[in-house]
């Protein structure tokens, strides 16, 4: 008889005698067994099994824990300490370098990794790409609305919103001939009559194409060659 009894599945061999179950050990298979022992004050509550204190984790409690954890890619190398990456500071690496491998462009100024704060009219990763809004007033004779609300005017035309026209407006006439059904009547001689032995005069609807002569009118601007071209 073994008292207190065998505990985790072990057998009573004789007089308070225990054969424990692989993993245990003791008089009464109540101390567990860890064959890789228990690092930073763990203590081993189980099978191969350690229970950690609250600043280390891992099987053998051998990983150090950061609370709270690194940030942007840093690593935890000791209990709350953290080895930060691609110029990342701080106790986390919380800190954003200031640092952009590309220059930014069209007045931009670098304000953390790799990341622009652009000038007004400029948009984009480097502050490449000019903002195009509508011109207010809009811009005329054709002339394309460009970055801050300018306007890049055709040949002929000048002034802010391109309304000048520096060269002769000509009228231009296109001739051009369109086609279409027109329904009108016929007649046609058919057998009539009770017998159908009287020839007839009878109408019916039919449609022909005719084509209709038509004139478009444009204006353009026409300025001399340069000589030289």
């Amino acid at each position: 008889m073994c008292s207190p009894p065998c505990a985790h599945g072990g057998n009573c061999m004789r007089w308070n005698k225990c054969a424990c179950p692989p993993g245990w050990t003791a008089a009464g298979c109540h101390t567990a067994v860890c064959e890789l022992p228990c690092a930073n004050g763990g203590r081993c509550v189980g099978p191969d099994t350690c229970q950690c204190p609250s600043d280390y984790t891992g099987p053998q409690c051998l990983l150090p824990l950061c609370t709270p954890a690194c940030q942007n890619g840093g690593t935890c190398v000791d209990v709350n300490k953290c080895t930060c990456v691609g110029g990342w500071q701080g106790a986390r690496c919380q800190i954003e370098p200031v640092q952009c491998q590309k220059l930014c462009r069209s007045g931009g100024v670098c304000v953390g990794l790799n990341r622009c704060r652009c000038a007004t009219g400029f948009t984009g990763i480097l502050c490449e790409t000019a903002v195009t809004t509508p011109c207010v007033p809009p811009c005329r004779h054709g002339a394309t609305c460009s970055p801050h609300n300018s306007c890049t005017c055709p040949e002929g035309t000048a002034g802010p919103r391109c309304e000048r026209l520096t060269c002769p407006v000509v009228t231009t006439v296109v001739s051009m001939a369109r086609a279409v059904r027109k329904a009108f009547r016929e007649s046609y001689i058919d057998r009539c009559g009770p017998l159908g032995v009287q020839l007839c005069t009878k109408y019916r609807m039919n449609q022909a194409r005719v084509y209709l002569q038509a004139y478009r009118v444009g204006y353009k601007i026409q300025c001399p060659e340069k000589k030289g071209r």
